[in-house]
């Protein structure tokens, strides 16, 4: 009888395992770089953000590319997918650590990055969306390493680095 209790309480292990394997989700990037908004753009507040607000709209990649040339509106970041999630799962739950070169704001306090939780819609166990920075502000102008990093379960399930600098006049 033992063997038999021993052989199901393996069986079940293995079932979970197999189930939380197919459960956990994959992602990928599909572009990144810096882009232009094609249509209405409006800028919100956000107090998670480092400069107090988020841009929302469509935009269109100009370049390909990690290095990020600053400029007053220049808008950066990545597109992604991310899938491999049960088609009966409708939300993915996210946090979105960005971490950038150090800010110092005009109220005298400074400020090396945010994050804040999401929660993606899934569409057939999968979703596509974007998220970047859209520098506004001259206190953004700074040079340095920027990390985009989406944890699920405290775990990275996705990671992009930029890299943004002053250009020659």
């Amino acid at each position: 009888m033992k063997k038999v209790y021993f052989s199901l309480l393996g069986f079940i292990v293995l079932s979970i395992t197999m189930a939380t394997a197919q459960a956990a989700p994959q992602a990928k990037i599909i572009e990144r770089g810096y882009y232009t908004f094609t249509e209405n753009s409006e800028r919100l507040t956000s107090p998670l953000s480092t400069s107090g607000y988020v841009t929302r709209g469509e935009a269109e990649l100009v370049k390909d590319t990690q290095r990020i040339p600053l400029e007053i509106g220049r808008l950066f970041g990545f597109r992604f997918k991310i899938f491999g999630i049960d088609k009966n799962i409708k939300v993915i739950p996210l946090e979105l650590v960005v971490v950038h070169p150090e800010m110092k704001k005009p109220d005298g306090t400074t400020s090396s990055g945010y994050r804040y939780n999401i929660r993606l819609k899934l569409n057939n166990g999968m979703v596509e969306d974007k998220v970047g920075y859209n520098i506004n502000e001259d206190f953004e102008m700074v040079e340095g390493e920027w990390q985009f990093e989406f944890l699920f379960m405290n775990k990275t399930l996705l990671k992009q680095t930029f890299t943004t600098y002053l250009q020659e006049k």
